[in-house]
């Protein structure tokens, strides 16, 4: 059984970080050109690949301890989680959607957000970290009992 649940844990892992790293793309994607995606991705790729692994882990943690140990409402710690990250990743091409959508207002949050890129990288990997810290932490209290 437990080789069973640890199997779903990794596939809904794994379906966690390709779909991070596919919002990424197409964010990416949508509001700039592939020379500048690949120049923002090749200068904050540490970044950008440990939020999406962190998130996939954390997932993959969440549904192990959910099956495991049936407990009710930790969802949220994932959840918001991965708000954080998507956050993060919206604020690496935010300057780009004033390219798009020239409004004004949107324009000027994305000037100011576009400045603090890397900021935003490192706080969505941090919640990221802190969150699979909590995960195992979890996980060992779960196997004290």
């Amino acid at each position: 059984m437990t080789k069973k649940i640890r199997g779903k844990a990794i596939f809904w892992g794994i379906v966690a970080s390709l779909s991070m790293a596919g919002f990424y793309a197409a964010i990416m994607f949508l509001t700039m050109g592939a020379r500048e995606v690949w120049d923002n991705f090749s200068f904050y790729w540490y970044l950008i690949l440990g939020i999406i692994i962190g998130f996939g882990v954390q997932i993959g943690l969440w549904v192990y301890l959910k099956k495991i140990s049936r407990i009710k409402g930790s969802g949220a710690l994932p959840g918001a989680s991965g708000a954080a990250s998507g956050t993060a990743m919206l604020a690496c091409c935010a300057h780009h959607v004033a390219d798009v959508l020239p409004i004004l207002g949107l324009s000027g949050a994305a000037i100011i957000l576009a400045q603090y890129q890397k900021p935003f990288l490192a706080l969505g990997l941090a919640i990221n970290l802190l969150g699979i810290a909590y995960m195992v932490f979890l996980l060992k209290k779960h196997a004290r009992c």
